[in-house]
């Protein structure tokens, strides 16, 4: 096909860009790249990707095309909490909660426990006693139903009551994750420990004991034992001491060093009849070897 335009014959043939094959080859193209980008499996992969400007995006992106994937939100809702961009997971909260009749309840308390604690540990520790800001973590801290926490947040619960100067709390989560510990003895020294420190001597002594208890090897059950018998002495409870020691005294009738430790507790606490009775028993040992 062709024209004259100013004297010149001009060739106009309409170029066909692309054919019925190229275009159904290009549209596959796309599918592909849009698979990539957005594969069935995304909602897994993003819940275990570190939350950077990229995912975030992909994120907004997913939530875009399925509004209904709350765990995405719940997900994305706490690596805001410790970006501290707390508005942001709010708005994620509100969404979740707003659409679930309360399926995810508990998930968002511990969220919402989460944003308000560390917005608390945000601020400077003589500022933040006594604010509305830590009595309203205290209550949603108060308020988590440990039953549906896994090992993981109990410990961060225990954690969390220990930093904001709540002993009870911690305590009770320490005797709680000791009740379903592999190795419960831990658990309760942390307890004793922390009783130690805020001067509630005769608790750790009881959590020492419960360790000890808890564990078979001796030299291990020694050392809580002593433990607990150093507690009630820093607490000058030497009645409570020497009832311990009469209670449990059996166990070490061959330890030297344990019955020379119960002796000069008898002597402390004025007792010079069970003094006495430590002193036959450390004399009725046999002499340790080589020191003829």
């Amino acid at each position: 096909m062709s024209s004259t335009s100013y004297g010149y014959n001009v060739r106009t043939e309409r170029l066909r860009v692309v054919g019925l094959p190229e275009l159904f080859a290009f549209l596959i193209l796309i599918g592909v790249v849009c698979w990539m980008l957005f594969p069935r499996d995304l909602s897994s992969s993003l819940r275990t990707a570190r939350l950077d400007a990229v995912t975030f995006s992909y994120m907004q992106a997913w939530l875009k095309a399925k509004p209904d994937d709350h765990e995405l939100r719940l997900l994305m809702a706490r690596e805001l909490i410790l970006q501290g961009n707390f508005v942001a997971a709010d708005d994620q909260l509100q969404i979740v909660a707003a659409d679930t009749n309360g399926r995810y309840d508990t998930q968002i308390a511990w969220l919402e426990l989460r944003r308000d604690f560390t917005r608390l540990m945000a601020i400077d520790a003589d500022n933040r006693r006594g604010t509305m800001l830590e009595h309203e973590t205290l209550t949603r801290l108060r308020a988590i139903d440990w039953a549906a926490l896994n090992s993981e947040k109990r410990i961060r619960f225990a954690d969390m009551a220990l930093a904001m100067g709540s002993v009870d709390l911690a305590v009770q989560a320490y005797r709680r994750l000791a009740d379903s510990a592999a190795n419960p003895s831990q658990w309760h020294v942390k307890a004793a420990k922390v009783l130690l420190a805020h001067g509630r001597y005769s608790e750790s002594a009881d959590a020492y004991i419960a360790a000890m208890d808890a564990r078979g090897n001796y030299t291990v059950r020694k050392r809580y034992f002593l433990a607990a018998l150093n507690a009630l002495q820093a607490g000058s409870l030497h009645d409570k001491a020497l009832r311990l020691a009469q209670a449990r005294e059996r166990a070490f009738y061959h330890d030297k060093a344990v019955l020379y430790r119960l002796m000069t507790l008898a002597q402390a606490g004025g007792n010079m009849p069970l003094a006495e009775h430590y002193a036959v028993l450390l004399l009725s040992l046999p002499p340790v070897e080589g020191s003829r």
